[in-house]
């Protein structure tokens, strides 16, 4: 098998890529891969190999992913934004060979890199169209980096079987078929879109919609107004964003939200907005596909289909809470280097995400309890910060952007861990009102969850992937 067949084999007249102002269909697609392929072999690529391909979404990143795998090669995917730094960093740890990447950084790295004019030079010129390279399923097909929330970003590495089954979600949940327009306004280096938008669409012979523009409300607007996708995968930060801006989606079908926790607040305001159902997904990059959904009238988070859960008790935080074990075809087959400082790890069962879950007490299902640093004992008793972070919202939502709740954990074991508020606020809002409504808010909560400081900033830091860098936070409290 080669999973990059898979990809291609759509109805050969049905569009199965739009970027901006260009599109192709599923027998052009086929065609430029195989192009594509010929392309890395003559570069000297051979199976196995890695390869980093670090390029704004687009059709021409898709060419090249899949071209790669049709050539026995691995891709690396990596945020094009990455800083030098960290690029350095990854390609060490990688030992990736050959790297394509936008002409003006590729200037910048000397032997063993591309500059995407090159590569769409040696694309056209190139005339040896290669059949598939034979890879058994547990053959490594791709690799990915986790966000870096918990420190050193570690390389994942995906197996071709983890295609055979990415559009089982949409499938069966979704009620996604050919006829659908996929769209996520994240990027393509995060496993959530890539897995359950190009993946799950190509697989089905649907429409995919990219673009290489950041995803800002306006533009959002754009692509939506442009190319109206029928199906919708974002994360709770820009839904937040989309719904403040008042930007029209369209005849959306369904939506999806991942990457964190979304509220259910924002999911019934999403879903009074849109007309559209949105169903809340948990996955991880090792995942690769969301493992666990939740609608806004489902009790609980249930396995979404093909995931098989093995709980397994914490014993991080106390006896109420579960760490859960997933196994699906998509899970990977490891990490790129040995892991030894994250609560997370591969074992028989599958793999097991350095979250922690409760049973539901009056549905079948999960709840997410949040990560090991998210549920923390304050005098004595646990505090989940998500749900404080919930209440504080519902109260503040008028004056504020965002806000999170942070522990910081004092210098040992005899200084107990504090709370601290930090908020964004709200564009146009008075900050002197805000302080004021959040103090009120917190005296409200039971003195244990009440945070000791608030603190107003301007924003908050993410990582590439949107995800909220609390530690980062934590260390600007004295």
């Amino acid at each position: 098998m080669n999973a990059a067949e898979l990809l291609v084999g759509g109805r050969p007249e049905a569009i199965a890529l739009v970027d901006n102002d260009r599109e192709i269909d599923y027998a052009d697609l086929r065609a430029l891969c195989r192009r594509s392929a010929g392309a890395w072999l003559a570069l000297g690529v051979r199976p196995g190999e890695r390869v980093v391909i670090a390029l704004p979404d687009g059709i021409d990143w898709a060419i090249a992913f899949i071209g790669l795998m049709w050539a026995g090669g691995q891709p690396i995917i990596v945020n094009p934004r990455t800083s030098a730094e960290q690029f350095h960093g990854l390609i060490d740890d990688s030992g990736a060979a050959t790297l394509l990447l936008e002409d003006a950084v590729a200037a910048t790295h000397g032997a063993g890199a591309i500059a995407l004019s090159n590569w769409q030079r040696r694309l056209a010129a190139c005339q040896h169209m290669p059949e598939p390279f034979s890879a058994e399923p547990d053959w490594p097909a791709f690799m990915l980096y986790s966000s870096g929330t918990t420190g050193r970003p570690k390389g994942v590495v995906h197996a071709h079987r983890a295609i055979c089954e990415a559009h089982v979600f949409a499938r069966n949940l979704l009620g996604a078929d050919a006829t659908d327009r996929f769209y996520s306004t994240s990027k393509l280096f995060f496993a959530y879109p890539l897995a359950n938008a190009l993946f799950a669409g190509l697989r089905l012979g649907a429409t995919v919609i990219l673009d290489f523009a950041w995803p800002e409300p306006g533009r959002v607007a754009e692509i939506v107004a442009r190319h109206r996708p029928t199906l919708f995968f974002s994360v709770p930060t820009l839904l937040r964003r989309l719904l403040e801006a008042g930007v029209s989606l369209g005849p959306l079908r369904a939506s999806v939200s991942a990457g964190e926790a979304c509220p259910p607040a924002l999911a019934q305001a999403w879903m009074a907005h849109t007309g559209a159902e949105l169903i809340n997904g948990y996955g991880t990059t090792e995942t690769l596909c969301l493992m666990l959904y939740r609608t806004p009238s489902m009790g609980a988070a249930c396995a979404t289909p093909l995931t098989r859960v093995t709980e397994e008790a914490s014993t991080d935080c106390g006896n109420e809470t579960l760490r859960l074990w997933f196994d699906h075809p998509a899970v990977a087959l490891g990490y790129s280097r040995t892991v030894t400082h994250d609560s997370a790890r591969f074992g028989a069962f599958g793999f097991s995400p350095g979250d922690l879950f409760r049973k539901a007490d009056d549905a079948e299902g999960w709840l997410f309890a949040g990560r090991t640093d998210q549920l923390v004992k304050v005098f004595g008793r646990w505090v989940d910060i998500l749900a404080v972070e919930d209440v504080l919202q519902q109260v503040l939502k008028g004056h504020l952007g965002e806000l999170c709740v942070v522990p910081r954990r004092g210098k040992d074991d005899s200084e107990p861990v504090c709370l601290h508020l930090f908020i964004v606020p709200a564009a146009s809002g008075d900050t002197a009102e805000l302080s004021r409504d959040a103090t009120h808010a917190i005296e409200a909560l039971p003195p244990y969850q009440r945070p000791r400081e608030i603190h107003l900033v301007a924003a908050f830091p993410r990582t590439d992937t949107g995800k909220l860098k609390r530690a980062e936070l934590a260390s600007q409290v004295s």
